[in-house]
């Protein structure tokens, strides 16, 4: 037996050793593949960037990393810190199609970053035509961005550049939601009157999410608006009768107009009570 046998630890057992040429081929390019997952997703990034680690992240995952920790910037894989300098890395993007389509990477791995390529594909595609004038696409981007959704990273002043591009293109939806952001102050001043201008337009137009603002807003006497009950009926009803054209808000939404209409019931029948009070008193 040769002395380089003897040596050779009993468990380091050379897998490829028997294996055909497209074999180890396949190991290898496995084993380049390990290299390109992302420390902190586990999965092959679709936008790959090189942090001062020397690591490849995904780069919507490592800049959530360093915004949720407190203190000076980490790195996700050795806890050393570091800057926030990150460089794109179309190199490895271009490595980790060639290796998915060439079916050198299978499985569930391989089925995620194919599914993201499809997202990317369609936030593209949903861009072009919200940059083409498509108030709804400007809509549904800031959607995407409030939500950080569909690869998007959660940008609520993205969120609002997109709605008020939407509301100036006439779409209710986006009217609707840009009206809410004027309205709250989200990501920039407080404008009363203008957001209650455009809340008024979107739920004329068909809103129900701006119809729904102006019911609570004549029911509690908020937003400059006085209380109104009638008013206030007048919207909340036409949410929950299901009389607005244009419906963009969730099942929970619906019932929180109910609970408001209930709610102006309940005050409307208490004031009729103490009128009634009041008459048989003359």
């Amino acid at each position: 037996m040769a002395d380089d046998e003897r040596k050779r630890p009993a468990d380091a057992v050379d897998l490829t050793k028997d294996a055909s040429p497209e074999k180890k081929q396949k190991v290898a390019l496995a084993d380049i593949a390990k290299e390109l997952v992302c420390p902190i997703t586990q999965e092959l990034p679709i936008r790959p960037v090189t942090a001062e680690d020397g690591k490849i992240y995904e780069e919507k995952a490592i800049r959530e990393w360093w915004s949720k920790k407190d203190g000076e910037p980490t790195s996700p894989s050795t806890g050393a810190v570091i800057g926030t300098k990150l460089l794109p890395a179309p190199q490895a993007r271009n490595m980790i199609e060639t290796l998915v389509k060439s079916g050198a990477i299978e499985g569930e791995i391989a089925e995620a970053w194919t599914k993201k390529l499809e997202t990317e594909k369609k936030v593209k595609e949903l861009l072009a035509k919200a940059e083409g004038g498509d108030g709804n696409a400007m809509y549904n981007l800031g959607l995407w961005y409030e939500g950080g959704s569909n690869g998007l990273p959660k940008d609520v002043v993205q969120a609002r550049s997109w709605y008020e591009r939407s509301a100036a293109a006439d779409d209710p939806m986006g009217m609707a939601r840009f009206g809410e952001f004027l309205l709250a102050g989200h990501s920039g001043p407080v404008e009363m009157p203008l957001g209650l201008v455009i809340v008024t337009e979107a739920a004329t137009l068909g809103s129900d999410l701006a119809a729904i603002r102006l019911g609570e807003s004549f029911l509690r006497g908020d937003d400059g608006l006085p209380k109104d009950l009638a008013r206030a009926r007048y919207w909340l009803k036409k949410v929950v009768d299901g009389e607005c054209e244009i419906k963009h808000v969730d099942d929970a939404a619906k019932a929180y107009a109910a609970k408001l209409l209930e709610e102006l019931d309940s005050k409307q029948a208490l004031l009729e009570h103490f009128r009634k009070l009041g008459g048989a008193g003359d």
